[in-house]
């Protein structure tokens, strides 16, 4: 029997490069298998792993290369038509050998934990404020990450829609392509063929300037070649002839596709 494949999009933004590479050695394990790869090592366009069971399939994709580059920001707001509304969460406090210990307390994140050694910022006393305000809803840390995560993905749902749905007027299946390029090229195509009617009547126009073979253009054909043969000291017993002409003549005349 055929096994059935079952494929479900994991979509990220601006995950080709960086997070890709975090949990591109885990997406290998006992029961999946990566099937396939796009892209180069530093920049993964598309991946896809298959579960040996069930056959379910998980294909990570970044939603930045069906637009132009931008940020989350301006991704939600232009594409989503929304703003931006994630909280706060010191992501770069947070790593693989304290993530345990920090995310089981239950006081609040001190302000320094907020600051972004990649921008060399930190937080200002009001938002830090704000974060004060919303992090005393929570119980512990682990509370305040799961919220933000589910935030972080809430507000992709709407743009990729959009995404999905500005795709689907030219009944282009948006997740099947690999890049804005390739999508702008089925929409050129699709578009081409708005007005055009399988069963149609349609007249033909050939627009073909035709060939006339005419006697002096033949000679100087044939004798060009022979000339040509000579130099390279050819055999041009076997060459056409002047005496061939009209055979020729008809051939074109009355050739078809």
């Amino acid at each position: 029997s055929i096994p059935q494949h079952f494929e479900v999009p994991v979509i990220g933004f601006n995950s080709a490069k960086f997070d890709v590479s975090l949990v591109f050695k885990n997406l290998k394990s006992k029961n999946w298998r990566i099937v396939k790869h796009v892209g180069s090592g530093t920049v993964a366009k598309q991946i896809i792993v298959r579960h040996k069971d069930t056959h379910i399939q998980l294909r990570f994709v970044d939603a930045l290369i069906y637009c132009t580059k931008m940020t989350l920001k301006k991704f939600v707001r232009d594409i989503g038509g929304g703003t931006m509304t994630k909280g706060r969460f010191p992501y770069e406090y947070i790593n693989i050998d304290n993530y345990a210990t920090e995310l089981d307390k239950s006081e609040p994140f001190p302000r320094e934990a907020f600051d972004n050694k990649l921008k060399n910022k930190s937080i200002s006393e009001a938002k830090y404020q704000e974060y004060l305000i919303e992090a005393a809803k929570f119980t512990t840390r682990w509370d305040q990450a799961r919220s933000y995560n589910i935030q972080d993905t809430r507000i992709m749902i709407e743009p990729i829609d959009n995404l999905i749905k500005m795709m689907f007027k030219y009944k282009i299946d948006m997740l099947a392509m690999f890049s804005m390029s390739q999508c702008a090229n089925v929409i050129k195509y699709s578009s081409a063929y708005d007005d055009f009617k399988m069963n149609g009547d349609y007249n033909t126009e050939d627009t073909d300037k035709p060939i006339n073979i005419t006697m002096p253009y033949w000679t100087a054909k044939v004798e060009s070649y022979i000339e040509q043969d000579q130099k390279k000291n050819r055999d041009s017993s076997n060459n056409v002839t002047i005496d061939d002409y009209e055979y020729f003549k008809e051939l074109f005349e009355k050739q078809r596709c």
